[in-house]
């Protein structure tokens, strides 16, 4: 440690080395580990405590928490987690975090990190290009699912105020014309909470079922819409989280055609269908959506968390999310 209290070279390496070295142990043995050690959580307790009036150094303190924190986690990357629809990091998207918390960059902004930028945009493109999506919609990556519907379902609130004559961002949601919302029975509690954070609430959502399972019944989200006198949403489904059963996509892309609705896909985990000739007909009709979510870390592999959405509109996404400040630069897209 120098006299100003930063970890000198020496330090800092040790540091690294010490994570790289016990990363790997730990990968190379998740294979054989159980989900959960026996007794787990009973090492969570050394987590606890008083701050310190004094720190015991970066060394130590990582060593402690490798400690507990390989013992404590929940082995969710190994061959025998069945629960959750989660995945595992491969090493490559290992190495790219660890180098983007190295690089340590702004990407809010192109003029902070034209790299992050610009990978972001690399990012989009390639999986618009995998997921067959049209070329010209806007997106972007998010925190992760929830944060992806999020973004989509602000889109949504944008266009339908606008279109009822409102601007939400600049008046707020008081006198703001109430939108409906209609999906089936598995439309995901991340969903709905992005709705309620958005203000639009999660009682404005028209569950329209025709079995106990959830499956949608058409007709009633049509008698929903008519009787609806303003802006509405649809949210379909590609891929029900307890048996990855999917919405009829097209047909409710022609039923939010027919009333002016905008339809958002959240395609979480199921979106990843339109990938093989074998399923993508469950996924047909996303392309004719206004919005379409996915997340990262279940097919793809990468860390928690990482999602992304992608919206037809690129103004309404540009505007729902739009901020000014002196110092930034207005330019094309990527800034």
């Amino acid at each position: 440690m120098t006299a100003t209290g930063v970890p000198d070279r020496a330090e800092t390496n040790g540091v690294l080395e010490l994570v790289a070295t016990e990363a790997a142990r730990y990968l190379e043995g998740l294979d054989g580990m159980p989900v959960g050690a026996p007794g787990a959580g009973a090492d969570l307790a050394s987590l606890d405590g008083a701050l310190p009036e004094r720190g015991v150094g970066a060394g130590a303190a990582l060593e402690a928490l490798i400690a507990t924190a390989t013992s404590e986690a929940v082995q969710s990357a190994g061959p025998r987690f069945f629960h959750f629809v989660i995945g595992g990091v491969t090493p490559a998207a290992l190495g790219a975090d660890w180098l983007a918390s190295t690089l340590d960059q702004n990407v809010g902004l192109w003029l902070s990190s034209p790299l992050g930028a610009r990978l972001e945009a690399v990012t989009l493109s390639w999986l618009r290009d995998l997921f067959d999506l049209p070329s010209a919609w806007g997106g972007v990556l998010t925190t992760g699912a929830t944060m992806a519907n999020f973004v989509g379902l602000a889109a949504a609130r944008h266009r339908c105020a606008r279109r009822a004559g409102f601007d939400v961002e600049e008046m707020g949601l008081a006198n703001a014309p109430p939108i409906a919302v209609v999906s089936s029975g598995y439309i995901h509690a991340s969903a709905s909470k992005a709705l309620a954070m958005l203000g639009i609430g999660r009682a404005a959502v028209t569950r329209a079922t025709r079995d106990d399972a959830g499956r949608v019944d058409l007709e009633a989200c049509e008698r929903a819409l008519r009787a609806h006198d303003g802006p509405a949403i649809v949210v379909a489904n590609a891929g029900e989280v307890n048996a990855g059963d999917f919405d009829p996509i097209d047909a409710m892309a022609d039923l939010a055609e027919r009333h002016g609705a905008w339809l958002h896909v959240d395609g979480a985990f199921g979106l990843f269908a339109r990938l093989s000739p074998q399923s993508e007909a469950l996924a047909r009709g996303v392309e004719r959506a206004d919005s379409v979510t996915a997340d990262g870390h279940k097919w793809l592999n990468v860390p928690f968390d990482c999602g992304f959405s992608f919206v037809a509109d690129r103004d309404a996404l540009a505007r729902a999310f739009s901020m000014s400040a002196a110092y930034f630069v207005v330019g094309d897209d990527e800034h």
